[in-house]
């Protein structure tokens, strides 16, 4: 009931971005906004650093159901590999490669 009142008087408001986290571990998901991202291997800190000035997040939950992109198999691998001049362009190529989860 509440969202249709918001909704009618259109008082939402738009959610911070979650807090910046630690690294994260090999294993774990990254998200920003609807794509996730797998860790496959250690972020180095200053990637880490970018990806946060990006928007991504550590995944807030161990397990997320909500639906949305996943980003490519060696997403992150390609990140890395990226010279820091063209990390925005290969971010660019992760972003539009995502494809909706199964």
């Amino acid at each position: 009931m509440k969202d249709l009142f918001r909704n009618l008087l259109s008082i939402r408001q738009k959610r911070r971005a979650p807090p910046v986290g630690p690294l994260p571990a090999v294993g774990s998901f990254i998200q920003r906004g609807p794509v996730k991202m797998a860790v496959t291997e250690p972020v180095p800190r200053e990637l880490w650093d970018w990806l946060v000035l990006s928007g991504w997040r550590n995944l807030p939950v161990k397990t997320d159901r909500r639906k949305g992109l996943q980003a490519p198999q060696g997403a992150l691998r390609q990140l890395i590999d990226a010279n820091p001049q063209e990390r925005n362009r290969a971010h660019s190529r992760v972003l539009e490669q995502a494809q909706p989860e199964d």
